[in-house]
């Protein structure tokens, strides 16, 4: 059975403990065709990704050799920083975390994932109106609805063994928490890709 694999992970900044820059080499020189999907918070904790810009130059350089992709996350990663929002701060933030990428020269893609889930119909409308493909969401949401953004949700939580889908989406973090960091899962998701030889896709490439 062929196997396609999107390895997402949520919170990527250059501050610790979310700065998982060591592990991203561990895992492109174990596998150098793999693609990572990292949902980036563009001023974790008020500290702009253009404080650390060697940082951003290393990341740099896993992006423009096909090996990793950054999506948005937010602006600072607030609790449900999204969900509680009208449609025009949104897209004023949304704005905001796009110009500090520009200002890091990291390329972006239109996908979105709240920060810690959190969204709604004004952050959706938000989403639209700035040309977003797609919104990674959980089924605590699945009832929000839209006519351009493709709904995409995890079925592999890092934590747990694989299912037995042709498509694997899966969710975890670049820290250790929720039990499926990074740096945790490495060895488990390394000998899954060593097994099963899967092709590798971006979140935005669904």
């Amino acid at each position: 059975m062929e196997r396609t694999i999107v390895l997402e992970y949520d919170d990527l900044t250059h501050l610790s403990p979310e700065n998982c820059i060591s592990t991203i080499d561990e895992l492109v020189v174990r596998h150098p065709t793999i693609k990572l999907s990292f949902f980036t918070v563009s001023m974790m904790r008020g500290v702009p990704l253009s404080h650390d810009m060697l940082w951003c130059s290393r990341i740099r350089k896993h992006i423009d050799n096909g090996n990793v992709t950054l999506a948005h996350h937010g602006l600072v990663h607030t609790p449900e920083e999204f969900k509680h929002l009208d449609q025009t701060e949104c897209i004023l933030r949304l704005k905001f975390s796009k110009s500090i990428f520009d200002t890091c020269k990291l390329p972006v893609v239109k996908v979105f994932r709240g920060p810690h889930w959190g969204i709604s119909d004004e952050a959706v409308k938000a989403l639209e109106c700035e040309g977003f493909t797609h919104l990674y969401n959980h089924t605590d949401y699945e009832h929000l609805t839209s006519d351009t953004l493709k709904m995409v949700y995890y079925n592999w939580n890092l934590k747990d063994e694989p299912p037995d889908d042709n498509v694997l989406v899966t969710h975890g973090h670049t820290h250790n928490v929720c039990s499926n960091g990074i740096s945790e899962t490495l060895d488990k998701v390394s000998s899954f890709i060593d097994h099963v030889n899967p092709t590798f896709k971006f979140v935005n490439e669904l």
